[in-house]
């Protein structure tokens, strides 16, 4: 009996352990988002579940990221990285997008997805510490060309993996 005692302690304290590295790992290096709504979609959908880090990040062109929109109440969206700071973003007449005059080789797009520039005023050449990004379903995205830039000082992280139901890199 004092066996099984000592065995179930080892056993709880062993637990505790683990549950409190997980803790550590996932405050400081990892968070868990939800998706909510349809605007990465075919990229994502509606509650996938990712996993997403903010250690040492810097954002770049192709990034999906994971920020707080102040202008939605501190929501928080999931959007790719269209332009970092110092590059001009435009949407020519034809709906393509640029990036310092160069068009975006976006496969990651459903057919017949076209971009329009909603509200914004383009070209637009994103300034120091900011973003511009956009949903990859252009139609039904609230995204830069709604709100602005993106501070970085609100970006969350970078989405690292698709976690559930579709586990894997997403491109």
């Amino acid at each position: 009996m004092k066996k099984l005692s000592v065995n179930l302690l080892e056993l709880l304290d062993s637990v505790i352990i683990a549950l409190v590295a997980v803790m550590v790992i996932f405050s400081l290096f990892f968070r868990i988002y939800v998706v909510d709504g349809k605007s990465m979609n075919s990229t994502l959908t509606h509650q996938d579940r990712l996993l997403v880090s903010q250690l040492f990040y810097t954002p770049k062109q192709g990034d999906i990221i994971c920020f707080v929109a102040k202008d939605l109440n501190d929501k928080i969206l999931v959007k790719r990285v269209i332009a970092t700071e110092g590059q001009t973003v435009d949407i020519t007449d034809d709906f393509i997008v640029t990036v310092d005059g160069v068009p975006l080789v976006e496969d990651y797009l459903d057919p017949g997805i076209y971009t329009n520039p909603k509200y914004f005023s383009f070209p637009y050449t994103v300034k120091e510490n900011e973003v511009f990004c956009l949903g990859d379903n252009r139609i039904d995205s609230k995204d830069s060309r709604d709100l602005g830039p993106i501070e970085n000082k609100y970006i969350l992280g970078r989405l690292i993996l698709r976690l559930f139901p579709n586990t894997g890199i997403v491109k």
